[in-house]
């Protein structure tokens, strides 16, 4: 079996780079002291540690970072970075991510932290529950609880209208 060489072109460019499980942290460190610009948003995330939930701050995109620089000069040394798998490649072409994606990220994590839409529900609205016991279920939005970070539904029980403090990111509108 024969392997083909990568396509790759000169100029600089933004590219994505595969990253072992949980390094992207690393990687960005690594690249970065190599004089190289290195893109890598964040998003807030619940995470169950032990038996409670907290926010932490994870990779928008897990395992990828998105990283400018020029194959022909610096390719190599940013390949064999420790913690780096490969650049995200299509065939034997290295795939460019263009400059308008990142300039949309950009202002989409303004600080390099992703900003989720808050959910846009009225009270009497119907929401779907798409986490826990009761996931796949319908109920009526109530409200929303002073913290925003949890709401209010009512679900429908044996034939009555139960109460559900749940934690917002567990409900879509329907």
């Amino acid at each position: 079996m024969r392997q083909e060489s990568l396509q790759i072109e000169p100029g600089l460019k933004w590219y994505a780079i595969r990253t072992k499980v949980n390094r992207e942290k690393d990687v960005e460190r690594r690249l970065t002291n190599l004089a190289l610009e290195v893109y890598l948003p964040w998003i807030r995330a619940r995470r169950r540690i032990g038996s409670r939930f907290h926010w932490v701050l994870a990779p928008l995109f897990p395992g990828y970072i998105f990283c400018r620089l020029d194959m022909v000069v610096s390719g190599k040394a940013a390949r064999y970075s420790p913690g780096v798998k490969d650049f995200l490649t299509f065939g034997a072409r290295v795939a460019d991510v263009s400059e308008d994606i990142i300039q949309a990220l950009r202002e989409r994590c303004p600080g390099g932290v992703a900003q989720i839409e808050p959910l846009r529900v009225k009270p009497g609205d119907t929401v779907r529950i798409n986490e826990g016991p009761f996931s796949g279920l319908e109920a009526i939005f109530q409200h929303s609880l002073k913290d925003s970070e949890r709401v209010a539904v009512l679900l429908e029980i044996l034939g009555r209208q139960t109460r559900l403090v749940l934690p917002s990111e567990t409900i879509a509108k329907v």
